[in-house]
Formats: structure tokens, sequence, C-alpha cells
């Protein structure tokens, strides 16, 4: 299960790398708590679709997946968002040269 969850991540963190340079470090992480599961579940979907036949057989469902992957993601994006704050608090007052 947390396999699933692993890749999951792994694609909705791109998604959200992405998204910095489009808006910013706090809007990417709101995108990845919010946006980021769907569409890693999409590239799931379309790179790595027959895993769900090997959860399904040792007895996952599609919707428990998700639903933990989401709750996980969601929990997730209060701590990365105090995280980026803290970043952007530091760059402002140039602890961190940009």
């Amino acid at each position: 299960m947390w396999k699933f969850y692993r890749d999951i991540t792994r694609f909705a963190a791109l998604f959200a790398l992405v998204c910095i340079p489009i808006g910013s470090l706090t809007s990417a992480t709101v995108l990845f708590g919010i946006l980021g599961t769907p569409v890693g579940l999409l590239m799931f979907h379309y790179f790595q679709k027959e895993e769900f036949y090997g959860y399904y057989n040792l007895g996952y469902t599609k919707l428990k997946l998700i639903g933990t992957t989401w709750l996980v993601n969601l929990a997730l994006t209060p701590v990365l968002l105090l995280v980026s704050f803290i970043i952007l608090k530091l760059v402002r007052l140039g602890a961190i040269a940009s």
C-alpha cells in the first residue's frame, strides 16, 4: 500500500515542482495538497495501470488506496506550507542568497 502512496506522491511532487515557476512556492504547495493526488492518479493510471490488479489481489480497493493517499497528502500539506513560509521569510531577510 505504501508503494502506491510513494508512486502517487512522486508524481504529485513533480507536478508541484513544475508549478513553482508558474506561480510561487506557496501556491505550488497548495496545489500539491489539493490537485497533486488527482494528477498523480492520472499519471499512475497512464504509466502503471496494471499495478491496480496487484493491489486488488492483496485486498486493497481503489477507493481505499486513493482515500489513504489523499488523506496523507492533505495532512502533509500544512507542514509543507510551514516549511515554505519559513524558506520565503529567510529569503526576504537575506539569510538565503537568491
